[in-house]
């Protein structure tokens, strides 16, 4: 069966902390599931298309990528089935766009979706559109195999696990959960073979730090065995923690950069590091084969299990970008958002990290419900702490409740949240930037969280070229010659590029777009 498998265009505000796009993994393991059952796979990535088009979708909310029109102007005539991955709730505003767009251009053709806003809302997103079939939830290589065979064969869907899917009457009708996967390894690799690498290359969409090489994304492990409050991981993929060999995962950065010159892999594991025994085993699998990449992971929740031999053996290994997410630096919040992280062990692991020379971000949250004056300041203090301790970067988020996470669903029932009301996607667009962020915190007002956030960075930044002057001096090197080591220049590198985009007006459109 003819298939296309489309990574949507994104909506954002040019001028805000927004990364660049990157390649879409899960799209990537769909597009490999489906071809190992012999069906005909056309890939169209909206972003690598275009990744420095901005067109006007509402006020000073842009599209970056193609328009839904040039997107059907891509796709084979006689597609059967096109399958969107909507992992993020912001873009839904377009989304629901594209879907019906698609659905009212190729009528023949069943249109599903997955990713973590699908899973968190499936009724919504079947009600919210009029073209919009499946909705798959969770992991979808199983499910997404078995919708195809359910269409090309006539066969009803009622009985296909994990999935939304619309009825006869235009009604989602929600069928049971699907078990997770649990052995990982028999899961087909992301067939990359079938994306855009070179515009990724050329483009430098990537995930982590864009070091000039072909660079895909991987993930060695699946799920987390944490429940932090903030993080919808825990409906989109459970508790349940898996991992596959480190056998198993060099297996794939070895194939990859043999077939296709992948010379840097960027970990896209909610939690990779668990086990010391197997991040060491992992390095070392890594370096009796003598690959030659790069390699980049975030820590996770359990940071404390890199010591200096992990460390070491990190480093030795390829890994030169690594992130820590203590989201907070006070105890009370972390409690609050259960996020079950010691701050010292983290700073000593940081440590020893820095000892090994790589480039180490962490990442922190301001505004979470609860949050109060007294523990915006600690989390200043440990900012200070931490540049103290060797870390290069801090990239500073608003918080913002994705549906599917505990404290969305808190807010929700609370009233604070309207998902029929466009203002809330509206919000999330916002929350990258400085001056019109959301705030769902009653402790401190909006101004003062705004200050506080400016203050995260000037205050660390500050001490961190104080405590290591020759970092700026690398810092104004790397933004002159676009040759970044941390995710904090690659961000003021594109926000200094986007500071020279045209945007296309609305009027400047087709009448049929953003209908």
């Amino acid at each position: 069966m003819k298939i296309c498998l489309i990574n949507p265009p994104r909506l954002m505000k040019p001028m805000s902390a927004t990364m660049k796009p990157s390649p879409s993994l899960g799209l990537a393991f769909v597009a490999g599931a489906l071809q190992r059952e012999g069906h005909t796979i056309q890939v169209i990535d909206s972003l690598a298309e275009a990744p420095n088009q901005y067109i006007q979708f509402n006020n000073d909310i842009v599209l970056n990528g193609i328009t839904e029109v040039e997107i059907a102007k891509l796709i084979h005539p006689d597609t059967k089935v096109i399958g969107m991955s909507l992992m993020f709730s912001g873009n839904w505003l377009h989304n629901r766009i594209l879907i019906d767009y698609l659905g009212s251009r190729f009528p023949q053709a069943t249109i599903i979706a997955g990713g973590e806003h699908l899973t968190a809302a499936p009724e919504m997103c079947i009600e919210q559109t009029r073209h919009l079939h499946v909705c798959i939830r969770g992991e979808g290589e199983e499910a997404v195999v078995e919708v195809v065979k359910a269409i090309e064969t006539g066969s009803p869907l009622s009985e296909i696990e994990g999935i939304v899917y619309r009825n006869a009457d235009n009604v989602p009708v929600r069928n049971k959960a699907r078990t997770r996967i649990r052995e990982v390894e028999t899961v087909a690799w992301p067939a990359w073979d079938l994306f855009p690498l070179d515009k990724y290359k050329k483009h430098g969409i990537i995930y982590g730090v864009d070091r000039d090489v072909y660079s895909v994304p991987l993930m060695a492990t699946r799920g987390c065995p944490y429940e932090c409050t903030f993080c919808s991981s825990p409906q989109m993929w459970g508790t349940r923690y898996f991992m596959r060999s480190p056998q198993d995962v060099v297996n794939e950065m070895e194939h990859f950069n043999q077939k296709f010159d992948i010379r840097n892999f960027d970990f896209y594991d909610l939690t990779a590091i668990i086990q010391k025994a197997w991040i060491v085993e992992f390095a070392k699998e890594v370096m009796k084969r003598q690959l030659d990449i790069t390699w980049q992971i975030p820590a996770g929740t359990r940071s404390e299990v890199i010591d200096r031999e992990v460390a070491h053996y990190l480093y030795a290994s390829g890994c030169r970008n690594i992130t820590y997410a203590p989201e907070s630096g006070s105890v009370e919040i972390l409690k609050l958002i259960k996020k079950k992280v010691s701050l010292p062990k983290m700073l000593q692991s940081i440590a020893y990290s820095t000892e090994e020379k790589m480039n180490i971000k962490i990442n922190v949250i301001i505004g979470f419900p609860g949050e109060k004056h007294h523990n915006v300041w600690q989390t200043l203090w440990f900012l200070v702490k931490a540049s103290w301790y060797g870390v290069n970067d801090m990239a500073p988020s608003v918080f913002s409740p994705y549906p599917g996470s505990a404290l969305f669903e808190m807010l929700l029932k609370e009233g604070k949240i309207d998902m029929d009301n466009d203002a809330y996607f509206y919000q999330i667009i916002y929350v990258d930037t400085f001056f019109n962020n959301f705030f769902y915190n009653t402790h401190i007002n909006k101004y003062a969280l705004r200050f506080y956030l400016m203050s995260y960075l000037a205050v660390f930044y500050t001490s961190n070229f104080i405590f290591h002057p020759t970092r700026l001096v690398k810092t104004v090197r790397n933004l002159w010659t676009s040759r970044y080591d941390s995710r904090a220049e690659m961000a003021l590198g594109e926000l200094i590029k986007r500071s020279k985009i045209k945007v296309i007006p609305r009027s400047e459109m087709p009448a049929e777009s953003f209908a």
